[in-house]
């Protein structure tokens, strides 16, 4: 024997293959006993998911960070509009407000990982912390 087959001998012993007792019956022979008494060996068809227009989808997982940044601006804009706008109901704003609160979030992380030295990187840093004050005041009570 070499070297080689030994030593794989060693590392990857084989395993004695269990025997069911007397009496039993291995997984194999259970599973075509269930399958029979279905009726059917091919694969059904999963269920159906039902409604899941709920979930949002995420938009970010391919986006550049100046994409980012201008879609926080964007949703900023929307904001002040809101907040001008008499007509505009509260649980509105306050869903822009918890869209502020993630995007201050997702600037900061993005900032993070951009080189110190990019001009990008400062304004991020500086429109994340404005969407978080505006989320902070709004949520304090400021503009109420």
């Amino acid at each position: 024997m070499k070297i080689e087959e030994l030593l794989s001998q060693i590392i990857t012993p084989k395993a004695p293959e269990a025997k069911p007792a007397a009496g039993e019956a291995n997984f194999a022979q259970q599973l075509q006993e269930i399958l029979a008494a279905q009726g059917s060996a091919e694969p059904q068809a999963p269920a159906a998911l039902g409604n899941v227009s709920a979930i949002s989808p995420v938009g970010e997982v391919n986006r550049t960070p100046d994409e980012v940044l201008n879609l926080v601006l964007t949703h900023l804009d929307s904001y002040q509009e809101a907040l001008a706008d008499s007509g505009v109901p509260l649980k509105k704003v306050a869903s822009l407000v918890q869209t502020l609160e993630q995007d201050s979030q997702r600037l900061q992380s993005l900032a993070q990982n951009l080189p110190s030295s990019s001009p990008l990187k400062q304004v991020m840093e500086e429109t994340a912390a404005l969407a978080y004050t505006e989320s902070v005041k709004f949520n304090r009570g400021d503009y109420v």
